[in-house]
């Protein structure tokens, strides 16, 4: 015993004395890439650009998304003028108040960073985009092997005609729209610790109404060439909205931009599409970074994502009333509470200066 012992200790010596060679490894994470977000359409107001970096990009976002700040953003025409623009927060640059784009010039941005890369995007044509007739919706139930869970969302439609003996392309960007969320005060009950009746109904006097904004989720983007239509008056679905049991129990009020792109800018943005509707099937195409039309002056190599485009631009407002849809999401979600309670900050029961559902 007393051998095995020794020979134990003499072992436990050798290891704690044995030199142990570094293993030479360096681990370089990818720089950040630079992401420049923004647009410019011919109606007058302060015009954003967003620029980033980002660990990576996809159908959803993963990673930290840092501002790119202290930089020297530009949108000049194909006449040499020039709207130099303000960074009003970290990342964020806007034009003056009341900048737009004209039908029939050239624009093109220029970024140079804090650390003086120049980047310059490929010039893009404002071309015209023809006025919208109507906008009507429709409310759509999309089958599924349980039809209890069938989804159900509302398509918005727009009237137009297409130009003939013209190429056109396409864009409808949905806003920040707002919507009626609708508590239901009356059905509030005491809590399961109150003193002498515990969840007995307790009716509250406030909030029935209230007024939410936010951009619908999912977003899928919706863009068309004329290629199949040239000339054709068209109905066309230009937006989606899933019912997901809150949204359409009042007035949902959505603002929309009706607008013309060039080709380039079509082809990058069914390009992106395609990649938010990936639903993870081996026929899916690989995911990847979506290179866009800004190149660093320098370096042709470098690689920059975002694609800033230039548009024609016709607002549309529409006011989706639950009581003319014929299919709506059931059961619908109970708030038996104030609404105000629901999603916390943000929350009015005012509505918007504006709202006007008649």
């Amino acid at each position: 015993m007393k051998r095995f012992l020794k020979i134990g200790w003499l072992l436990s010596l050798v290891l704690l004395t044995t030199c142990i060679d570094k293993f030479p490894f360096t681990s370089d994470l990818p720089p950040r890439i630079l992401n420049i977000e923004g647009y410019l359409t011919t109606s007058p107001k302060a015009h954003q650009i967003r620029l980033s970096r980002a660990d990576i990009f996809g159908p959803e976002f993963n990673g930290l998304n840092r501002p790119e700040q202290l930089a020297t953003v530009m949108i000049k025409d194909d006449l040499g003028n020039v709207e130099s623009l303000n960074e009003v927060s970290p990342g964020i640059y806007l034009t003056n108040d009341n900048f737009a784009a004209q039908v029939g010039r050239s624009y093109n941005l220029e970024v140079i960073l804090f650390d003086g890369k120049r980047f310059i995007s490929r010039p893009e044509l404002a071309a015209p985009v023809p006025e919208i007739d109507s906008v009507t919706f429709q409310s759509v139930r999309t089958p599924s092997l349980d039809r209890m869970n069938d989804e159900i969302g509302v398509q918005v439609i727009a009237h137009f005609q297409d130009p003939a003996d013209e190429q056109n392309f396409y864009f409808w960007n949905i806003l920040p729209s707002d919507y009626q969320l609708i508590g239901e005060p009356e059905l509030n009950l005491n809590g399961p610790n109150h003193p002498t009746c515990p969840k007995c109904p307790n009716p509250l006097d406030c909030c029935k109404v209230c007024y939410v904004k936010e951009v619908p989720r999912p977003l899928n983007i919706f863009v068309a060439e004329d290629d199949e239509f040239n000339g054709i008056y068209q109905r066309r679905v230009i937006a989606y909205l899933r019912d997901n049991g809150i949204r359409f129990k009042g007035i949902f009020r959505l603002d929309m931009q009706h607008m013309s792109i060039s080709q380039d800018a079509y082809r990058h943005l069914r390009l992106i599409d395609q990649h938010l509707r990936l639903n993870g099937s081996v026929f899916d195409l690989p995911p990847a970074n979506i290179r866009g039309n800004m190149l660093n002056v320098e370096d042709q190599e470098d690689q920059v994502l975002g694609y800033f485009f230039v548009a024609d631009e016709r607002p549309i407002r529409i006011y989706i009333d639950e009581s003319k849809l014929e299919y709506v999401l059931r059961p619908r979600t109970l708030i038996p509470t104030t609404c105000l309670a629901f999603r916390g900050s943000g929350m009015t029961t005012n509505p918007p200066a504006d709202w006007n559902p008649q």
